[in-house]
């Protein structure tokens, strides 16, 4: 939960302001594989973060914020956590998960904070390393057009973890995470002044 700022009308379960608050476009997503999302500091607090959809909507999820091994260990990482754990995170070595068999893989991590950052929790938890990795070979166009991505193929980190579990449980619905994704769009394009507007690309089609 994101604390509130003194003074301003805040929603009591994330903390933003009424005007891009979407939990109430957020319905249960009753995932059966656990989801652990490892968050870097600086994306703490974010008004225009995504994982507090993932929180919302998600039955099985957990996020540790830190950047080292150590401050993940403190929040609760312990390495039996890694046991048939799966890495979302591209590389050399990972896979493509449209292709890939994941019957060994009983718990997902993933990275969220800008790339850079993500790499750099990456680099700083060797553990991390040893597990096996997957990448999105044919991703969804992200409509997350509120937030400069690196990429064209690059999703926000609700979208991504959406995403993923339709392809490890395909008869997941997670469609509320994607109309909370809808919503939170239509807001934050609401609040930035209408002379502006044109900067930003129109999302594409849900």
């Amino acid at each position: 939960m994101v604390a509130p700022r003194p003074g301003r009308p805040t929603c009591p379960q994330c903390g933003l302001h009424p005007n891009i608050c979407v939990c109430d476009r957020c319905r249960p997503v009753p995932n059966r594989t656990p989801v652990t999302v490892l968050q870097h500091p600086s994306e703490v607090g974010r008004a225009k973060g995504t994982l507090r959809i993932l929180q919302r909507c998600l039955g099985s999820v957990r996020v540790l914020v830190g950047e080292t091994a150590e401050q993940f260990e403190l929040a609760g990482l312990a390495s039996s956590d890694l046991t048939r754990t799966g890495l979302l995170f591209p590389g050399p070595t990972s896979q493509p998960l449209e292709q890939a068999d994941l019957s060994a893989i009983d718990h997902w991590l993933v990275l969220d904070g800008t790339w850079r950052k993500a790499a750099r929790i990456l680099h700083q938890n060797p553990a991390l390393a040893e597990l096996p990795r997957y990448h999105f070979a044919q991703p969804p166009t992200s409509r997350y057009v509120v937030r400069k991505a690196p990429g064209d193929h690059h999703l926000a980190t609700a979208e991504a973890v959406s995403y993923l579990l339709k392809q490890a449980e395909p008869d997941l619905d997670t469609g509320a995470i994607d109309d909370a994704m809808t919503a939170l769009v239509e807001q934050q394009l609401a609040q930035i002044p209408a002379p502006l507007r044109h900067r930003y690309p129109k999302p594409p089609p849900a």
